[in-house]
């Protein structure tokens, strides 16, 4: 089998079992210093990829395809809410706690559009271990109380005016809250709750609430159509039975994918897994994700994002052309849209980019390039600081200079320079190298594609550069076939309304007001007392007992 270096000589082989675990395959990853071992847990169907190498920076992770169904952030709530206490560990916000009981290089978890991914990093191996065993108990075992899902969540709170921040002693609430009994007076509800407060935040943010719209309308018939995070608008209608169901679905062994890194024993990983698996069968998960059918016609969408009603609004609009362009699970294509985006608009004189600077039809560019979401490639290209009413011209422009490149041919000195340019950056030393090699193990594993695609970058940049060369023309012909001739465009366009963020404000407090109607005043300080429960989850710290039951260093 041969060996990368002295110290990775390779110890299993595929159709071996390391505890519980069948090795699927074995491979030699010398572009990142590693071997890359693929096994399945033979009970469960648990995937497990180990990338072994001689980093001593090791890293854990839990990852779960999560596909939204709706715009409730039901994915985004139970990221936040598995972190809350498991049981092993009752222990509110243990990760906080472990912060401050390890060595730990890197503690978090992260929503994205159609999975949720549980990543830990530690240079010491004990302290990696304890930090899995929370983190395993944590998805797999965790309390999910109504409470808590109601502060990650959302939940029903008294305003500032109803005396929402009064403390009510036993027979006091209904007066510290601003319910009095005699004259029948009620206090104001708002909304509330850590993700929603979240998502408020996001949504105010005009590039980010752009971004969520383009995938919604680029990709109206997949899971991308929904919002992971949660659209504020929608979460309140979230119920806990359905959050409770999410979680008894998809975060089942049969649906999670394993993916270690560095210096520890592949046995030591197998064996720590397998244990704590064991009082689970496999079962099916139906987790997949359909690809999105192309469009025969251009489509445009123009929404409106808030503003301040004294805030000046000329030249605030952001528009962009956004084509579906690829299929990132096919490296060599990425590749070569990627360094298309590095001719067209890599650089300050790069052709696509100075026609925009110089139209100036907008302040500035931006999102000019190949991206993804999900397993769907994109192009985009766009500008900022415009008018709704240049739509048009701007379309016009992009499509004119794109049919101009095109036709004209590319500059061979501009498309090695790209090529060089890319590899110099895959080959840059990265900051939180375990993660990086994560983030491109996921890109392609969830979608029932070779897991290790985006660990042989360079080897794909070199088969990209091999087309080229046996075909001067490609890039020009990827302008005409992925955007001049492709049906499947959007144009977006994104515009101030000084008015909007009022009707929102307004929503939001008829939802409140709809929710409370009809409650008597029992009812209603029963709804302060549960809002004040809710509180406390936050406010009140972890006894040393508690504490106690984390392992630590």
């Amino acid at each position: 089998m041969g060996t990368i270096q002295s110290s990775l000589d390779i110890h299993h082989q595929s159709g071996d079992v390391v505890h519980g675990f069948r090795v699927v395959d074995v491979t030699p990853t010398p572009e990142v210093r590693a071997v890359a071992y693929r096994l399945e847990h033979e009970r469960t169907g648990a995937r497990l990829i180990h990338l072994h190498s001689e980093d001593p920076e090791n890293l854990f992770s839990i990852s779960f395809p999560t596909p939204p169904a709706d715009d409730t952030g039901l994915p985004h709530i139970l990221e936040h809410a598995v972190l809350d206490g498991s049981q092993r560990y009752p222990v509110r916000e243990p990760f906080f706690e472990m912060h401050k009981l390890s060595m730990a290089t890197f503690i978090n978890a992260m929503t994205y559009p159609d999975h949720t991914v549980y990543p830990i990093s530690s240079n010491v191996k004990k302290d990696l271990f304890n930090l899995a065993e929370v983190y395993f108990d944590a998805v797999f075992h965790p309390l999910l109380s109504e409470p808590t899902f109601r502060r990650e969540g959302h939940h029903l709170a008294p305003t500032e005016a109803a005396g929402g921040n009064g403390t009510a002693g036993t027979n006091g609430a209904a007066a510290a809250s601003g319910v009095d009994a005699r004259s029948g007076d009620q206090p104001d509800f708002k909304v509330t709750g850590v993700v929603y407060n979240e998502m408020k935040g996001a949504f105010s943010d005009p590039e980010s609430r752009f971004y969520r719209a383009v995938s919604r309308v680029l990709l109206p018939d997949t899971v991308y159509a929904h919002e992971s995070g949660g659209d504020p608008a929608v979460i309140p209608s979230l119920t806990y039975e359905q959050f409770s169901a999410f979680h008894a679905t998809y975060y089942h062994p049969s649906n999670a994918y394993f993916m270690v890194y560095g210096d520890v024993a592949l046995a030591e990983y197998c064996a720590f897994i397998d244990e704590r698996l064991s009082g689970f069968d496999r079962r099916a998960v139906d987790a997949s994700i359909d690809r999105q059918k192309r469009w025969d016609a251009p489509r445009t969408m123009e929404e409106p994002y808030p503003v301040a009603v004294d805030e000046p609004i000329d030249e605030k609009t952001y528009l962009s052309l956004v084509w579906l362009a690829g299929d990132v699970t096919d490296p060599v294509d990425t590749a070569l849209l990627h360094i298309l985006s590095l001719v067209l608009g890599g650089n300050e004189a790069a052709p696509l980019r100075k026609a925009l600077v110089d139209s100036q039809l907008g302040q500035d560019v931006t999102g000019l390039g190949s991206s993804a979401i999900g397993r769907e490639g994109t192009f985009s290209v766009g500008l900022k600081g415009s008018e709704a009413d240049r739509g048009p011209q701007f379309v016009d422009l992009v499509l004119s200079t794109l049919r101009s490149i095109a036709d004209d041919g590319i500059d061979p000195e501009l498309v090695e320079t790209a090529f060089s340019q890319a590899a110099f950056s895959y080959r840059e030393v990265q900051p939180a190298f375990p993660r990086t090699m994560l983030f491109r193990i996921m890109s392609t594993w969830l979608y029932d594609a070779d897991p290790l695609t985006y660990l042989r970058i360079g080897a794909h940049l070199q088969t990209g550069r091999e087309r080229w060369q046996q075909r001067p023309e490609i890039f020009s012909a990827l302008i005409r076939e992925r955007l001049l001739d492709n049906p499947h465009r959007l144009l977006a366009v994104m515009r101030p309304d000084r008015s909007l963020q009022v009707g929102i404000d307004r929503a939001e407090a008829e939802r409140a007001r709809t929710a409370t109607e009809g409650l008597d005043a029992a009812a209603r300080v029963a709804l302060i007392e549960q809002a004040k429960e809710v509180e406390s989850l936050g406010a009140t710290p972890n006894t040393p007992e508690q504490v106690a039951m984390l392992p630590q260093l």
